[in-house]
């Protein structure tokens, strides 16, 4: 059998993997479960979706898949990012009776929280990280079966052999899981930052000469970090 390109294949797969435990495994409910891991563990760009949402209200639903945000905007005559603050900061700095152009931005259960209150019908431009769009029979395929079946058959197979309590195999199985997760968050990496400037920083131990507006920032030493 070769590397599976549908559900139906993956779950095929998963059960010809298995010994003979594979009489009480349920392929959906492991594949489900490792779709939830691997939601949690991976950080690749196509985990990131953009969408708009409606800024007239301080509190706005956000996406059912939705897991972290990635960047988040406010679209004016030139777009304006909104400061990530805590529930409790925003509350304190912003009370309810406070209007005007949002300047940050909460987090608070399935719910985006602005401040200070809109003064107008604003909308925002969200970037954020979504959860892995589940395998049925609806929806065969997904990003992450079509590039990485080889991670999606390791975390499927993981949550299989710990529902069979299979002990010999549990150690080699993380270990492939493990570095598969890590090639592929790495590989992530590389693609987001691709063609990003070097900048080289160096560190001035004599700010004799710097005086006080310098404008390199300290690294808390007394030391000034310089761009180069």
């Amino acid at each position: 059998m070769g590397e599976p390109q549908t559900y139906a294949e993956l779950q095929s797969c998963l059960l010809a993997w298995l010994d003979d435990s594979a009489a009480n495994i349920n392929p959906a409910e492991c594949i489900g479960l490792a779709e939830r891991r691997l939601t949690r563990l991976l950080n690749v760009p196509e985990m990131e979706v953009t969408t708009t949402l409606d800024a007239s209200v301080p509190t706005i639903d956000l996406p059912q898949d939705f897991r972290e945000v990635r960047e988040c905007t406010i679209d004016i005559s030139s777009r304006a990012a909104l400061e990530p603050t805590s529930l409790a900061t925003l509350r304190m700095l912003y009370p309810s009776s406070r209007v005007g152009q949002p300047q940050v931005y909460a987090i608070s259960g399935s719910s985006l929280l602005i401040a200070p209150s809109p003064d107008a019908a604003y909308t925002i431009r969200l970037v954020y990280k979504q959860a892995i769009p589940a395998l049925s029979d609806a929806r065969p395929s997904n990003w992450l079966l079509a590039r990485h079946p080889d991670l999606y058959m390791a975390a499927a197979l993981a949550m299989a052999e710990f529902r069979g309590w299979n002990d010999a195999r549990l150690p080699l199985l993380k270990t492939w899981y493990d570095e598969l997760i890590t090639e592929v968050n790495d590989a992530g990496y590389r693609a987001r930052h691709a063609g990003g400037p070097i900048r080289m920083r160096a560190t001035v131990t004599d700010c004799s000469g710097l005086g006080s507006n310098s404008g390199g920032p300290e690294d808390g030493t007394g030391n000034y970090l310089v761009d180069g």
